[in-house]
């Protein structure tokens, strides 16, 4: 089992905070003000940025062995399956939240 700070770093937890501010800034160029579909519009782009995250070092995980072998796929801290996984529910959790955010 995977701890905690393991899944953090491979989905780069600590770069997240800078995710938000795309869709806040679509609701105020769009005239709005943030309530519920913004923040599904948040949660949207906070999951499919951790997709592409997970997805990303999974395909990569041959050469971060070579590279960057204390990554959390190539030092066995997360198993490839595993971060598979993950990617996929979280790209499925941001489209589900993307469409409950509608399309205005």
């Amino acid at each position: 089992m995977s701890a905690a700070g393991d899944w953090a770093e491979l989905l780069r937890v600590s770069a997240l905070f800078t995710v938000p501010g795309d869709a806040l800034a679509g609701a105020a160029a769009g005239g709005g003000r943030p309530g519920v579909r913004t923040l599904g519009a948040v949660a949207a782009s906070l999951c499919l940025y951790s997709a592409g995250m997970a997805l990303n070092d999974w395909a990569d995980r041959e050469e971060d062995a070579r590279e960057r072998p204390g990554r959390p796929l190539p030092s066995g801290r997360v198993g490839p399956g595993a971060a598979l996984a993950a990617a996929g529910t979280l790209t499925a959790a941001g489209l589900g939240c993307a469409a409950l955010a509608g399309r205005r």
